[in-house]
């Protein structure tokens, strides 16, 4: 089966609307995972998944991520474990470091010791029933925490890359000796107005921009001037998203748009594509209902 998965960020959504499009995820057979990205001040995703597993049969979920040094090493093991157990083993864990701080290798190692820390204490039995400790994924934007990551998780979550981008950190990655799984956010922007769709694309663009990793990435993407220049259009002018940026994100796909651009990220080795819809601010529950419905109709085949 080619994995495919989807990503809902809670912001964006009504509770109501969650619970519909993760049933409609699970109901599809399409989409093996739904991952719920963690909002800093908002709400919290193995909670989230925990809720969303209650209401499903067979599609994983997974933390998208937290930032796994805010937590106490025994509270969250016991969170993981009776997930795990009342779920069948279907969460999985999608972890990062946060602020990397004056010393990122260092804040590394500490996020990596204490995931280490919680797999020791995991219990292999709860209530008699086995128990799988969730399948592992690490944020990575650089291949430095990509390659420390092998041998301790089961792989990566990468995010608002290129292709390219993608496959160099993969080879990176084999060329250290390790094997990695790997997910890719693609985000997609919808709107009923291909004007607003663009918008939010450019504004979401300008967001990252401004992040000096992310800046960093971009400009070794040779995409940087690209991302500037349509960040700072006029707000009352069309926008046009450059051919370059169309392989990162795209607004108001067309079923052989969405296919085009996850094949891409396929070829450049990814393994698990992950859709992650933006809508408009003022997109009706039935315009995001169509959507979902294409999205997990489709699965990009």
């Amino acid at each position: 089966m080619r994995e495919i998965a989807l990503a809902l960020r809670s912001e964006l959504y009504r509770p109501e609307e969650i619970q519909e499009f993760t049933k409609l995820a699970d109901s599809s057979s399409k989409i093996s995972h739904i991952f719920f990205p963690d909002i800093p001040g908002g709400q919290e995703s193995i909670e989230l998944c925990a809720s969303c597993l209650a209401i499903t049969k067979r599609v994983r979920m997974g933390s998208g991520v937290i930032r796994l040094l805010e937590h106490e090493s025994r509270v969250l093991t016991r969170r993981l474990a009776t997930i795990q157990w009342a779920s069948g083993n279907r969460l999985v864990l999608g972890i990062g470091t946060g602020s990397p701080g004056a010393n990122p290798s260092q804040t590394i190692e500490k996020m990596l010791a204490l995931l280490e820390e919680i797999k020791r204490i995991f219990p292999s039995k709860f209530s008699d029933l086995d128990l799988a400790f969730p399948e592992v994924l690490v944020a990575s934007l650089k291949s430095g925490i990509a390659i420390k990551s092998i041998g301790r998780a089961d792989g990566l979550i990468l995010n608002f890359c290129s292709p390219r981008y993608a496959e160099q950190l993969l080879s990176k990655v084999k060329n250290a000796g390790g094997q990695l799984k790997s997910v890719v956010y693609i985000k997609v922007f919808y709107s009923k107005s291909e004007n607003v769709a663009t918008r939010l694309l450019a504004e979401e663009f300008g967001k990252y921009d401004r992040l000096p990793q992310y800046h960093a990435m971009f400009e070794r993407d040779g995409i940087a001037d690209s991302v500037a220049l349509m960040a700072a259009a006029p707000s009352n002018e069309s926008i046009a998203v450059p051919d370059s940026l169309k392989r990162i994100s795209i607004a108001n796909p067309s079923s052989q748009e969405l296919f085009e651009i996850t094949e891409q990220f396929r070829k450049s080795g990814i393994n698990i594509p992950c859709v992650y819809p933006y809508f408009g601010p003022n997109e009706s529950r039935e315009f995001k209902a169509l959507v979902m419905k294409e999205i997990t109709k489709e699965a990009f085949t």
